[in-house]
């Protein structure tokens, strides 16, 4: 999930960096600008081509965007409750602290445990270690609770369900490509996997280059690029314009 200190204008720039240094990209030092919409996310200039309008699209499982978010609220549930037992932190000052939860417990139902599991944790030592037994009242919502040391900065807490990612591409395209943009400039389409790698098995050509031959003919993009900001790496590209990509 996005760092909430950063705004979504300083993100997309941040990640627009990474991505043109994959891409190898000339882009004017000093150019690259945010713009406000209806334009397209980001306007730079590249040498020998002048000034790109570039939109960017992250390709995310929007479920496991719900369960990050869902994580950073149980994580600062947990941090509140534990800052109200100065004894807990220091006996788990080194411990990462998992607690699963039933599959298809709700956010809510998570949540109102929180004190609960403190209280739990306050009945150990700081020697404890390994599985700690799950209160009997708990099991209705708690599958969990297990302790490993060696951390700093603890007590941390391990609270994210396990969440099945899926190949959102070809939605989050087809949104982007029916959007109406505002600019005098050439706009390009940048997909990127930031908080979610692509998968290894997806095949670019034949399972995605059809789909977008079809797609930029009804889209106001005249190129598409695929960054995986995991690796690293341009997955895709099209079309191609020599060997520098431009």
């Amino acid at each position: 999930m996005a760092d909430p200190d950063i705004s979504k204008e300083k993100r997309e720039q941040i990640i627009f960096q990474c991505f043109i240094e994959a891409a190898h990209l000339p882009v004017i030092t000093g150019s690259i600008r945010s713009e406000p919409p209806p334009a397209p996310d980001i306007l730079c200039e590249i040498q020998g081509k002048g000034p790109v309008a570039f939109e960017l699209v992250e390709i995310v499982t929007p479920a496991l965007v719900q369960e990050m978010e869902n994580g950073k609220r149980l994580e600062k549930a947990f941090k509140a409750a534990c800052e109200k037992h100065p004894v807990l932190v220091a006996r788990f000052h080194d411990a990462l602290i998992y607690v699963g939860y039933l599959e298809g417990t709700t956010i809510k139902k998570r949540l109102s445990v929180v004190h609960e599991v403190v209280d739990t944790l306050l009945q150990y030592s700081e020697n404890s270690r390994g599985y700690i037994e799950v209160p009997h009242k708990l099991r209705i919502v708690l599958a969990e609770i297990s302790v490993t040391r060696g951390v700093s900065d603890g007590p941390a807490f391990g609270v994210m369900e396990m969440t099945q990612c899926t190949e959102e591409i070809f939605a989050q395209i087809e949104k982007k490509c029916q959007k109406k943009y505002s600019s005098d400039h050439s706009i390009e389409l940048l997909a990127h996997y930031t908080i979610q790698p692509s998968s290894d098995s997806f095949n670019w050509q034949a399972e995605f280059h059809d789909y977008l031959l079809k797609a930029l003919s009804r889209s106001p993009f005249k190129r598409v690029w695929v960054y995986d900001n995991c690796s690293k790496a341009i997955k895709y590209v099209y079309p191609i314009r020599g060997k520098t990509l431009i």
